[in-house]
């Protein structure tokens, strides 16, 4: 008899605990928006590189003061997706070239090509500086022409960019930020 007490008893206990496990448990939701854009170019831009972000590093100001920049950071941009053999130029011609223009709303007074730091309240005397694959000056502004390699379905726009001291005060110790849009003419 003290046998069947337990055995109910273990009966009960496990329908109330398993009643628990069964029930859902709100774990809050949210929301996931998708956006892209169908365009008529031979070439699509790697998503990563529609809204680029480059983190160009930690620099002392005494180095920058010492060497007038940082050291130059990768900012190539890439294109997937190329259907260069089936594309056509305007002039009837296979798609063999890109134009990439850069341009910025905040350039240094004195080089319109040294993008202003617009980091609020932070290092002074210092800019960024685009360049090409051979670390020379990029025109902001102007088309950069790339030769693309039109065998290939992907494509790699060499680029690079410094933190460059702005002019004869020293560089002081802060957050850097500039934004370059960026737009592509193929020929």
């Amino acid at each position: 008899m003290f046998t069947g007490k337990r055995t109910i008893l273990a009966l009960a206990i496990t329908a109330l605990t398993s009643g628990y496990a069964l029930a859902d448990v709100d774990g809050g939701g949210g929301k996931i928006t998708f956006s892209g854009l169908i365009i008529n170019a031979p070439c699509s831009i790697q998503a990563d590189d529609v809204d680029k972000q480059v983190n160009l590093g930690e620099v002392p100001a005494s180095y920058i003061n010492a060497n007038t920049h940082s050291d130059a950071v990768d900012s190539s941009l890439h294109l997937i997706n190329c259907d260069l053999p089936n594309s056509d130029n305007g002039d009837g011609d296979t798609v063999s070239k890109v134009d990439v223009t850069f341009s910025s709303g905040s350039v240094e007074p004195t080089d319109s090509n040294l993008m202003t730091n617009t980091y609020a309240s932070g290092a002074n005397n210092v800019g960024i500086r685009l360049l090409d694959k051979n670390s020379a000056n990029i025109t902001l502004g102007a088309a950069h022409t790339v030769d693309l390699i039109t065998t290939s379905a992907t494509q790699i726009l060499p680029f690079k960019a410094w933190m460059e001291k702005t002019g004869s005060a020293d560089v002081t110790p802060g957050g850097v930020t500039a934004t370059a849009n960026y737009t592509l003419i193929y020929k």
